[in-house]
């Protein structure tokens, strides 16, 4: 059986966050927790990982899970300096690595800048705003209950006076789904600075599947937050940065499967494309998300009480990991869930993927297929997207004639 090639390490230097973010993952345990990832840990990983017949010619190391910038650059530049000699080392020393930080921008300061511009070209970073400080600060405060919306938006402001372009991660909570207007407007004055910006949908749970009157509702509201945004970025002289949940749907519709970009969860949902690495060493694979904190309430899932984790690092190597009966086991259950929406869903092949644990909170098995969340993250957004494609070729037919 032939797993990877690894694209993607995501290494949870620390789970720590200053802020305290109402819809966050990991438990209030975890984010309160200071310690860090060791730089010998990071370094008996990647030993493991050059060692590895898993690499191909490309390799992003993102730190994530946790606030990253709660450590001093020094640390990510040992880390770094650590991961690239074993590298130079290794029989990869051909391997292209690149870096990637997750952070809230809330601790942007002198120090990280002058970090950036000497990593230039091989280390970016996302920040994670949602929008103006009215809905941003509604989830995103501190542990004291003070608002975070202020510090961000100056480490923004610090990383685009100083040339240093980023990501935005965006989270649209209900709440916020009647303020299109206001949302994507705050993000205009930063599109020189912003690669690409992203937004997640918070609802999960919320909706149940029973309540078809409440999801037909939420969908309605989706569908017109996503037209509102649709309109506004086709507007005439105005700047937006490019919105991957747009253009990803569009890779999906127009580009041949071989020559897409391979970033959405269906696509790095294959063992040891994307593996994650928790402080302790413990390793889980498919897509980022699966750490024993973030899928605790599923930790006994396979009888062992360690969720999805498949091995630990500093303890096996990585084709020990990849020969593990537990790792057969959940690629099993995902290609039940896959198969299922396969066969039964008009929507699958516009779908991005990644809802297998959604399917097996909601109804305990994976070969269940339509949730909630699949008729509004997939089928809603698939049909707006798509009645905005129908109007614009008729627009232009009809000035074309």
């Amino acid at each position: 059986m032939t797993y990877g090639p690894i694209e993607m390490v995501v290494l949870q230097g620390t789970s720590y966050c200053n802020l305290n973010c109402n819809y966050c993952y990991l438990s209030e345990a975890s984010r309160r927790n200071s310690q860090s990832m060791s730089i010998e840990t990071i370094e008996a990983a990647f030993r493991a990982i050059f060692d590895s017949p898993f690499l191909g010619r490309k390799l992003r190391v993102s730190w994530h899970s946790g606030e990253p910038f709660v450590m001093k650059p020094a640390y990510y530049r040992e880390a770094i300096e650590t991961i690239d000699n074993l590298r130079r080392n290794s029989s990869r020393e051909d391997l292209h690595v690149d870096f990637d930080f997750q952070t809230n921008g809330t601790l942007v300061n002198d120090a990280w800048i002058s970090f950036f511009k000497e990593y230039d070209g091989r280390a970016t970073l996302g920040i994670s705003c949602d929008g103006p400080a009215a809905l941003h600060d509604r989830h995103r405060k501190n542990w004291s209950g003070k608002a975070s919306h202020a510090a961000t938006e100056n480490g923004m402001k610090m990383l685009g006076d100083a040339g240093i372009d980023f990501d935005i991660t965006a989270v649209v909570s209900p709440d916020g789904l009647d303020h299109p207007d206001e949302f994507i407007s705050y993000f205009e004055p930063f599109s020189d600075s912003i690669r690409e910006f992203h937004f997640n949908l918070h609802d999960e749970f919320f909706i149940s599947p029973e309540d078809t009157d409440l999801i037909e509702s939420y969908a309605s509201r989706y569908q017109r937050f996503l037209t509102r945004l649709l309109e506004t970025m086709s507007a005439p002289g105005r700047r937006y940065p490019k919105i991957r949940n747009f253009s990803s749907f569009y890779n999906r519709l127009f580009v041949p499967e071989t020559d897409r970009p391979h970033y959405d969860a269906r696509s790095m949902c294959a063992p040891f494309k994307t593996i994650s690495i928790e402080m302790n060493g413990d390793v889980t694979t498919f897509y980022a998300g699966l750490t024993l904190d973030e899928c605790r309430d599923l930790k006994d899932l396979y009888d062992d009480d360690r969720g999805f984790v498949i091995g630990n690092i500093l303890k096996q190597n990585l084709e020990e990991i990849a020969n593990s009966a537990k790792l057969g086991m959940i690629e099993r259950d995902f290609d039940t869930s896959h198969s299922a929406c396969e066969r039964s869903c008009e929507y699958y092949d516009v779908c991005s993927g990644g809802y297998n644990l959604i399917k097996y909170r909601r109804f305990g098995n994976f070969d269940s297929t339509e949730t909630p969340e699949c008729k509004v993250h997939v089928k809603a957004f698939a049909d707006t997207v798509l009645a905005h494609i129908e109007d614009e070729l008729a627009a232009h037919k009809s000035v074309a004639q």
